[in-house]
């Protein structure tokens, strides 16, 4: 029966080329932009290197406002103390990281005893929670420790380690940040741009002497933290009402009376939208609605009145399968498989395309949704075969376009098997 289904497949696709040309563009077209489209929402919600827990993820905040009537506002950071206590006292915590979100500005001097090279990089300050939390490869050596805090050490990524040293494994050897030796802890595997997160080429401690070498990273005398807190299984609710209460407990006790704070704990997906915390998941997928209904819809309709007139023109041919016993069932079955073989080919297509297309606007595909992302045009390509070769979004996106090319051949064939046999038979005369 599928021989038999194949043959009569590959003879309709001879007899009607212009038609089989259109279909396999048209559903090639649809697939492709709908992988660009699901590739950069999994670039921007996925769990990818090194991020990998980004479902479980609370990025903690606060907003200060003035109880008077002064209009003021600032979105604020936490001091190490907050902290600390978060430590302390969650039950149902399983990683906490920090880092000062003030170091980003800046630029840091990066040079090697002995070699006449110095190399400008933006240092991130982080805490030794961050290696737990972001899981990072490391080629060589580990990051920095508990212990280590307060000393002058550094993880560095594998381009800076190539750069200065040509080498990867460079665990122990030593670096000159800004004029002060740092010993390297560790080498990672490069980290796409497109993590803005966990981007970057050299990481030192926020004890460091140049964790907030700028003055306005310093408020009161005290550093102030991002918080990023992951969750264990299953915890993520119970995780928030804790740290609701200790925020609560944490600002009536140090609080100044003049000025309100307020509590936000976004998930990885409110910032990937720009969303507050309190804003749900139709907030961001109706933002993207109407391009998700012109990608797939409008092609499926428009493959719908194709198949419709070409339907149409095998009435008669459909009249005579019915005058020698072929069922309505048997009918449908064939149109839907050569549907079927058709979308495929376009599948196959579109896939090829769509690679080609992220390949190609890699710079700008990946700034679609999150703006934070930013390299220059030079930076190569930054999106990993992780990024690229996802079946779940490929199945995904094959599944959605195959139901809607279905309904597209379907509906027009049950209609025109509404007609007698007769009808069919002198459609043409």
């Amino acid at each position: 029966m599928i021989r038999q289904h194949l043959r009569q497949s590959w003879t309709m696709m001879k007899q009607h080329r212009l038609f089989t040309g259109i279909y396999i563009t048209g559903t090639a077209v649809s697939i492709a932009l709908t992988m660009v489209l699901f590739i950069v929402f999994y670039i921007t919600l996925g769990n990818i290197y090194p991020e990998y827990k980004r479902d479980r993820m609370l990025i903690i905040s606060e907003e200060t406002h003035r109880k008077d009537n002064e209009k003021y506002g600032d979105i604020g950071h936490f001091d190490i103390d907050f902290v600390e206590m978060l430590k302390r006292e969650t039950k149902h915590l399983e990683h906490i990281a920090i880092y000062d979100i003030y170091k980003q500005a800046g630029t840091d001097y990066i040079t090697v005893d002995g070699k006449d090279i110095e190399i400008e990089k933006n240092a991130s300050a982080v805490d030794a929670g961050w290696w737990q939390l972001f899981d990072y490869n490391f080629i060589d050596g580990r990051g920095f420790t508990e212990k280590e805090m307060h000393e002058n050490v550094a993880v560095i990524s594998e381009t800076l380690a190539t750069q200065l040293f040509a080498s990867s494994k460079v665990a122990g050897k030593e670096i000159i940040i800004n004029g002060k030796h740092h010993r390297i802890a560790g080498v990672v595997e490069r980290v796409t741009k497109c993590t803005p997160n966990t981007d970057g080429d050299i990481w030192i401690t926020i004890n460091s002497p140049f964790a907030s070498k700028h003055t306005y990273s310093i408020l009161n005398g005290e550093k102030y933290y991002a918080i990023f807190a992951v969750a264990k299984e299953g915890k993520r609710e119970a995780l928030r009402k804790e740290i609701e209460q200790l925020f609560q407990r944490y600002y009536q006790q140090h609080g100044e009376s003049k000025y309100t704070y307020t509590l936000k704990m976004r998930d990885h997906w409110h910032q990937a939208f720009y969303l507050d915390q309190d804003e749900s998941v139709w907030d961001a997928i109706k933002i993207y609605f109407y391009v998700i209904i012109a990608i797939l819809f409008i092609p499926a309709l428009n493959l719908s009145g194709m198949i419709s007139s070409r339907t149409s023109g095998r009435m008669v041919e459909v009249g005579v399968r019915r005058a020698y016993g072929a069922t309505k069932r048997q009918i449908v079955s064939q149109v839907l498989f050569e549907n079927g073989v058709l979308t495929l080919m376009g599948a196959v297509v579109g896939l090829l395309l769509s690679y080609a297309i992220v390949y190609i606007f890699s710079y700008h595909v990946t700034t679609i949704l999150d703006s934070y992302i930013s390299f220059s045009k030079d930076s190569g390509n930054q999106l990993s075969v992780e990024m690229l070769f996802n079946t779940t979004i490929f199945l995904c996106t094959l599944l959605i376009t195959a139901l809607l090319n279905v309904a597209s051949a379907l509906v027009p064939t049950l209609l025109a098997l509404r007609k007698d046999i007769v009808q069919s038979l002198y459609q043409k005369r």
